[in-house]
């Protein structure tokens, strides 16, 4: 029974009433209700899997570029966030540091540390070919993260979509179906008001 509601509400079923505007109607939103059922969550995929490679190979030309080295706390460190409240914990910090190049030069540098760094304790940091500070490479776990965000994102985008133009389909055929039922009612009205006169 609710499978005939909703082909009756869609335009499916057989109607003798039914124009040819109401069928290409029917198929239009027939269409994006089943590409919103299989074809948005395949483009999903497809978005997701797109951009685990990206990061992936991304991940690892950053890793042939950068390598850690551990360096040691010089000051106490301070905390990062600004006007936070007196009770709430700031969550980020940085202090200055210093490593050893790979050619041996000394370097230093303000870095986040984490908050049990104390003063001569030995953090791990993360550079580049020319010992600048940089940012480490993506773990697998963040690549996937940020794959199942974009195919999460995909996901709910194409509903959405599917969604909308469902809605301006059938407003749009509304709208055109009863300009063409005003239309004829200007020639069958006089005709049908002249009729119920006698």
């Amino acid at each position: 029974m609710n499978l005939r509601r909703c082909a009756r509400s869609m335009g499916l079923t057989s109607n003798p009433l039914r124009r040819r505007l109401d069928k290409v109607v029917a198929t239009l939103v027939l269409g994006l209700v089943l590409f919103a059922i299989f074809g948005v969550p395949v483009v999903a995929v497809v978005v997701g899997e797109t951009s685990y490679d990206a990061a992936s190979r991304a991940a690892a030309a950053a890793a042939a570029t950068r390598h850690p080295v551990n360096a040691t706390v010089l000051k106490p460190h301070i905390a990062d966030a600004v006007g936070t409240a007196p009770d709430v914990k700031p969550q980020h910090y940085s202090a200055e540091v210093r490593w050893t190049g790979a050619d041996g030069t000394p370097h230093f540098a303000t870095a986040a540390v984490a908050p049990s760094a104390d003063v001569g304790s030995a953090v791990q940091l993360w550079v580049d070919t020319s010992d600048r500070l940089s940012a480490p490479p993506l773990s697998e776990r963040q690549i996937r993260g940020a794959a199942t965000m974009s195919a999460f994102g995909a996901l709910v985008s194409g509903e959405v979509l599917c969604i909308v133009l469902v809605t301006c389909v059938r407003a749009v055929g509304e709208a055109l179906a009863s300009r063409s039922w005003g239309r004829e009612w200007e020639v069958v009205g006089p005709k049908w008001t002249r009729r119920q006169q006698f």
